[in-house]
């Protein structure tokens, strides 16, 4: 079965397609241009630069998004540039990010002393506990089921369809709401906001249940608006579309997973299983030097969609994928492990024989 570690409760998965989506606010698209290149430079090892690209990219922004604040202020961090880390990690705290509890005295001994907190952000409390409690509904029979779905699919297809069509309600109410409306007690460590799940949930070739509603007219709109990054949006209208418009299968990080448990009940025991999972392992198409004509052509395909809606080239993702393997300081969007969870470990070892280990 396949899981993203990130999440361990969730059901969907990915196909084809022709549809496609674009972001045409030239500020927003500026926006993101920086910050692509921000990101290259840290990979780069270059922070001085990511630094300059960062300061850049939030001139002309007002309400930077939560993961670009926070590489940029881990860079801020690692140049000794203490006085705009801070400044970072103020905004960051005012968004009520879940920071470590000794993040600051380990991080700032001296200045937080001197410059108090103050926030001025206000954020819609009745919308976040409304999101919230269509989460907790989202994920009932999901976390009770242990993976086994199939036992709770009524159950589960009732609540989804109950949940979808309020989030749409709410969201062409209200607007789509980021993290300057909601803060960030509601989404995990990587910004991820838990409301996304439920979009998820409607994954437009879900053979177990129908979609009930599709979001990408309102994913689209707030991407033009800066309250989505383009790799959730991405991720999420290639699920809401059954496409494979931004990545494919073909780019995934793997890793293996033996659970020897119950095989109807995959996530018992899962984070103990993960102690010993086996990483990491790619299709040969991953590596630019290993492409033969199909696969090159794939991905100039999947560049040209990528590049319409504000992200990275493909290979600039792997790139993330790669130094984000050894390096967990930074966040970087779509750059989590896949796994492939297994009761047999002859069914494991055949399988990795299709792939290339590559750490």
């Amino acid at each position: 079965m396949k899981i993203f570690f990130r999440f361990l409760f969730l059901f969907s998965c990915i196909s084809v397609s022709s549809q496609t989506f674009g972001l045409t606010n030239k500020k927003i698209i500026a926006y993101y241009e920086t910050i692509n290149m921000a990101e290259n430079k840290i990979i780069n090892n270059e922070l001085d630069s990511a630094s300059i690209l960062y300061k850049k990219a939030f001139l002309n922004n007002e309400q930077p998004l939560g993961k670009d604040l926070y590489n940029s202020m881990i860079v801020s961090l690692k140049i000794k540039d203490k006085n705009h880390a801070f400044s970072q990690y103020r905004s960051l705290k005012c968004l009520e990010y879940p920071f470590d509890e000794n993040f600051e005295a380990h991080n700032f001994p001296d200045l937080k002393k001197t410059k108090e907190i103050k926030c001025k952000t206000s954020f819609d409390i009745a919308y976040r506990k409304t999101l919230d409690s269509l989460f907790i509904i989202d994920q009932h029979y999901r976390k009770i089921s242990g993976g086994d779905y199939a036992k709770y699919q009524k159950e589960i297809n009732k609540n989804d369809s109950i949940v979808s069509t309020q989030l749409l309600k709410l969201i062409q109410t209200k607007g789509f709401p980021n993290e300057y409306n909601l803060g960030l007690k509601s989404a995990d460590k990587n910004f991820f906001q838990n409301f996304y799940l439920i979009v998820w949930h409607q994954a437009a070739n879900n053979i177990k249940k129908p979609q009930v509603v599709n979001f990408s007219e309102d994913i689209v709109k707030a991407l033009n608006l800066g309250k989505i990054t383009p790799d959730n949006a991405g991720f999420l209208l290639d699920l809401n579309n059954n496409t494979n418009n931004y990545s494919s299968k073909h780019f995934d990080i793997m890793a293996f997973v033996n659970n020897p448990g119950d095989p109807k009940r995959p996530h018992d025991n899962i984070e103990k299983s993960l102690e010993n999972e086996d990483c990491c392992y790619v299709h040969v198409w991953f590596l630019p030097e290993k492409r033969e004509e199909k696969g090159g052509k794939l991905v100039m395909e999947i560049d040209k969609r990528r590049k319409n809606l504000g992200m990275c080239s493909l290979d600039d993702n792997l790139k993330k994928k790669i130094f984000n393997l050894n390096n967990k300081d930074y966040q970087f969007p779509q750059a989590q492990i896949v796994g492939m969870n297994f009761t047999k470990d002859t069914d494991k070892e055949n399988l990795k024989k299709h792939f290339i280990k590559i750490k």
